[in-house]
């Protein structure tokens, strides 16, 4: 089940695939999640961002939370 702390892999967009974040929360009007990546491919390695994903567009690994 997703939830806030959940850890995804993000699938899409492919600027950000693969890399790894934690859900921060759910955008009420969209049903989007809010993803925070800790890794950029713009930026330097130890900057995050974060990225609105629908479901399809990242994948649960196993049970972690924050």
């Amino acid at each position: 089940m997703i939830e806030v702390g959940t850890l995804v892999r993000v699938l899409y967009p492919d600027y950000a695939a693969g890399k790894l974040g934690y859900i921060e929360g759910r955008e009420e009007e969209s049903g989007r999640w809010i993803v925070r990546v800790e890794q950029s491919l713009l930026y330097r390695e130890d900057e995050s961002f974060l990225l609105s994903l629908k479901e399809s567009e990242f994948e649960e690994i196993e049970d972690h939370r924050l």
